[in-house]
């Protein structure tokens, strides 16, 4: 059946401009698409009739419980797709509550309380996290492989990996490190913590995280060879002042432009990311006790949690998981190495 066009129902119209007022910052990118993207599936909802004729009078009757229950189960069934899709069927639990989440935000900017139906979705598998052993012998590449002769994408990814190790921040918290945020001298790094739906209105939380020795000497070597990637002027020297961008993670070989050194956004640290390891397992394939590494970062990320480093907790340290806090790792060995273990003191000793 054709969409029916609804450009001019009011609801449609109040939608559009509440969810511009939504996307606002500090709102960021991402829940600015997921926003944009349940507004448009609303309105196909109307345009497809999946949703009563009378929620396009006015916001308040499209979210009325009921039209709100029949949106979201013509979206869990797949209903209100635009293009046809490789892998038809339900919905995916996440992008459910992605949804969900959207309708509440929306509502109370709207003055409105957004009542979502009661669901019981099938609990979300997550994927095995790195082991303890192929964590240690990866420590242990790090600061042997940081040393000048390797290649910048080498380079970046080693410095990357430490760095997640270290903190366990997520790929949106890595794309968000500006280079001062990086101090080596303490031996330290200062993340903003950005979790997952938190409120946009919520001021996000900075921390200090102690790096560990190899990971200092990965970022050490890398932020040599980012120096040269990102200099504005080569007849004049390297550094602050003739540099491009205060990004601290930049492209080596950007597609479809002249130069490196440009900010690596989201995408393109996963692409990046997924090739690096496809070449590093490569190279670590008859390293003792090495499993090949995961191309997803997450994986990565949560086998690492975080302890107090002072009184105030406003400094942090890294603790490697344990069987005990996770029994499905990727490598049966999951012996804790002395190399996974945090340093004595922020700018102290290696790990």
């Amino acid at each position: 059946m054709a969409d029916a066009p609804t450009t001019a129902a009011p609801s449609v119209e109040a939608l559009d401009a509440l969810v511009e007022r939504a996307c606002e910052p500090p709102t960021g990118r991402s829940r600015a698409k997921q926003l944009r993207w349940v507004a448009g599936e609303l309105r196909t909802a109307l345009e497809r009739g999946a949703i009563v004729p009378t929620a396009a009078g006015s916001l308040a009757l499209l979210f009325t419980p009921d039209t709100l229950a029949d949106y979201l189960k013509a979206a869990e069934q797949g209903l209100l797709r635009r293009k046809p899709t490789a892998r038809p069927g339900h919905a995916s639990p996440a992008s459910m509550r992605v949804r969900e989440d959207c309708l509440r935000i929306l509502g109370a900017r709207a003055g409105i309380t957004a009542t979502i139906p009661d669901r019981n979705p099938p609990p979300v598998e997550l994927r095995p996290v790195v082991a303890a052993r192929p964590r240690s012998v990866l420590l242990g590449h790090l600061e042997h492989s940081a040393r000048p002769g390797r290649s910048e994408s080498r380079s970046r990814i080693l410095a990357i990996i430490g760095t997640v190790l270290d903190t366990g921040c997520r790929a949106g918290e890595l794309c968000a490190l500006r280079t001062d945020d990086v101090d080596l001298q303490r031996g330290t790094i200062r993340l903003t913590h950005l979790p997952q739906h938190r409120n946009p209105r919520t001021a996000p939380a900075t921390m200090t995280v102690g790096l560990s020795g190899p990971t200092r000497a990965a970022m050490r070597h890398w932020l040599t060879v980012r120096g040269h990637l990102v200099t504005r002027d080569t007849t004049q020297p390297v550094g602050p002042g003739n540099e491009t961008t205060d990004a601290l993670w930049v492209s080596i070989a950007p597609s479809g432009h002249p130069r490196p050194g440009l900010p690596l956004h989201f995408r393109g640290l996963a692409r990046a990311y997924a090739r690096a390891i496809n070449d590093l397992n490569t190279d670590m394939a008859a390293e003792p006790g090495w499993h090949p590494l995961p191309q997803r970062m997450e994986q990565l990320r949560r086998a690492i949690e975080l302890e107090p480093a002072d009184p105030d907790g406003t400094a942090l340290l890294r603790r490697a998981r344990t069987p005990a806090d996770d029994p499905k790792a990727t490598a049966p060995d999951s012996r804790v190495s002395p190399m996974n273990r945090p340093s004595a003191a922020i700018g102290g000793n290696e790990a």
